[in-house]
């Protein structure tokens, strides 16, 4: 007895179902993924024992970098640019907050200069940032 059998096809990948595919495993990606903010300026903030968690504002964030070099919201910005940027600021929106970020290792002096350019734009709160657990010697 003699069987008949069908020629076969040759199996095909459909290219845009793939496509279809990939595009949507892609989104689901993107959407579920947690973004992290990274700061601009790598820094060490210094350690508190009395720090005290603050409500985040949507103000600037100035970054201070261990060398005195400033970053307002990312965005380098020099010494004396700096009350003309905060003052921009402050007529944008009245209420602006200051978020300092200054590493350990900044002078005093760096400090004291970015409280009297913010106290001469008229900002009179700086929040400042640091780690908890025992305070540096």
């Amino acid at each position: 007895m003699k069987f008949y059998s069908k020629p076969r096809r040759t199996p095909t990948i459909i290219i845009v179902a793939l496509i279809d595919i990939m595009v949507v495993l892609l989104i689901f990606f993107m959407v579920t993924t947690t973004f992290i903010h990274q700061p601009a300026v790598q820094i060490t903030l210094p350690k508190s024992k009395t720090g005290k968690q603050v409500k985040r504002e949507q103000g600037l964030v100035l970054t201070v970098s261990p060398d005195g070099k400033m970053f307002l919201n990312t965005q380098p910005v020099a010494a004396d640019q700096l009350v003309e940027r905060l003052r921009a600021a402050k007529s944008q929106n009245p209420g602006v907050v200051v978020e300092m970020r200054a590493d350990q290792k900044t002078t005093l002096e760096v400090i004291i200069a970015v409280v009297d350019a913010a106290n001469q734009a008229g900002i009179q709160i700086i929040n400042t940032f640091t780690r908890s657990g025992a305070a540096a010697p």
